[in-house]
C-alpha cells in the first residue's frame, strides 16, 4: 500500500512538471506569434507610408512640372505679343496712305480746300511717311520725306531731313503768265532731228551736242525731255520708253495751257510743271515713277 502511494506521488509531480513545460511552450510561441505579426504590422505601415510620401512627392513635382510649364507659356506668349505689336506697329504702305491722308487734312485744315497729291507715290514702306510745308492757300511748298520714326506735321524733329518729292504751288497774275513758266517744247520746234521709236505709237527726235544728248516728244498738252550725258556713255532712250509706257498706265493731270516734263536717264532731280489758269504747280523728286504717281493722283 506504502508502494502504490509513493508510485502515485512520483506520477503526480511528473504531470505537475510536464503540465508547467506545456504552458510555457505555449506562452512562448504566443508571444513569437504576437511579435511576427507586430513586426509584420509594422513593415506593412512603413511600405504604405513610403507608399503615401512617394505619390505626395510624385503629385507635387507633377505640380510643379505643370506650373513651370504654364508660366513658360504664358512668357512666350507675351514674347509673342510683343513681337506682333511690334511687328504692326512697324511703317507699311497701309500706314503710310493713312498718314498721307491724315497729313493731307491738317494742311487742308490750316490753307483751306488746296490742291494736294492723293498718292505718296511710293512702292513700299522704307519708314514713316512724314510731311512739312510753308506758305499760305495760294503760294505753298510741301515736302514729303520718309523717316524712321512718324511725326506730326511741321515737326521741328524733320528739318534736317531731305525730302523725296516736294510740290509746289504759285499763283500769278494771269493763265498767260502762269503758262510762260511751264518748261513745254512743242513738236515743231526739233524738226529735222533723227527720230526714235519709244513705243505705243509715239516717237521722239534726238538732239545730240557738246557731249550732251537731250530726247524730247510730246503727249496732249505735255511735252517731255530726257537729258543724258554722252561724255559719261548715258543714252535716254530707255528712260524715254520708260516714261512713255509709264503713261499709259497713270495720266498726268490736264493743263489748262500746257505742262512740261523735264527729266533725267539717272537719279538725279527730275521735274513735272503744268498750270492750271493761273496757278502753276510743280512736282519734283529723283525718282520718275514716284513722281508721276503722285502727280497722277493731284486733286
Amino acid at each position: 500500500m506504502k508502494k502504490e502511494l509513493k508510485l502515485f506521488g512520483i506520477l503526480l509531480v511528473s504531470g505537475l512538471i510536464l503540465g508547467a513545460c506545456s504552458n510555457q511552450k505555449k506562452g512562448e510561441k504566443t508571444s513569437n506569434e504576437s511579435e511576427k505579426t507586430s513586426s509584420v504590422s509594422s513593415v506593412r505601415t512603413k511600405k504604405s507610408q513610403e507608399k503615401s510620401q512617394s505619390s505626395s512627392s510624385v503629385k507635387k513635382d507633377a505640380s510643379t512640372s505643370s506650373a513651370g510649364s504654364v508660366s513658360d507659356a504664358s512668357s512666350s506668349s507675351g514674347s509673342n505679343l510683343e513681337a506682333r505689336e511690334t511687328s504692326t506697329s512697324s511703317p507699311t504702305l497701309d500706314l503710310n496712305n493713312k498718314r498721307l491722308l491724315e497729313l493731307n487734312a491738317s494742311i487742308r485744315n490750316n490753307l483751306g480746300n488746296i490742291l494736294l497729291p492723293s498718292a505718296n507715290g511710293l512702292d513700299s514702306a522704307p519708314g514713316y511717311l512724314n510731311m512739312r510745308y510753308t506758305g499760305d492757300a495760294n503760294n505753298f511748298s510741301v515736302d514729303y520725306i520718309v523717316s524712321y520714326s512718324p511725326y506730326g506735321l511741321n515737326d521741328g524733329a524733320t528739318s534736317g531731313h531731305v525730302p523725296y518729292a516736294t510740290f509746289v504751288k504759285k499763283t500769278y497774275d494771269s493763265e498767260s503768265a502762269a503758262a510762260n513758266d511751264v518748261p513745254y517744247q512743242p513738236s515743231d520746234s526739233s524738226s529735222g532731228l533723227p527720230t526714235v521709236d519709244l513705243g505705243h505709237g509715239i516717237s521722239g527726235v534726238m538732239d545730240s551736242g557738246a557731249g550732251q544728248r537731250y530726247l524730247q516728244w510730246n503727249e496732249g498738252r505735255w511735252s517731255f525731255v530726257v537729258h543724258a550725258s554722252a561724255v559719261v556713255g548715258e543714252d535716254p532712250v530707255p528712260t524715254a520708253q520708260h516714261v512713255v509706257d509709264l503713261l499709259e498706265r497713270y495720266y498726268l493731270p490736264a493743263p489748262s495751257t500746257k505742262g512740261g516734263g523735264q527729266l533725267e536717264a539717272t537719279a538725279s532731280e527730275n521735274v513735272l510743271t503744268w498750270n492750271k489758269g493761273n496757278v502753276l504747280y510743280t512736282l519734283k523728286g529723283k525718282n520718275i515713277d514716284t513722281l508721276v504717281k503722285m502727280a497722277a493722283s493731284v486733286k
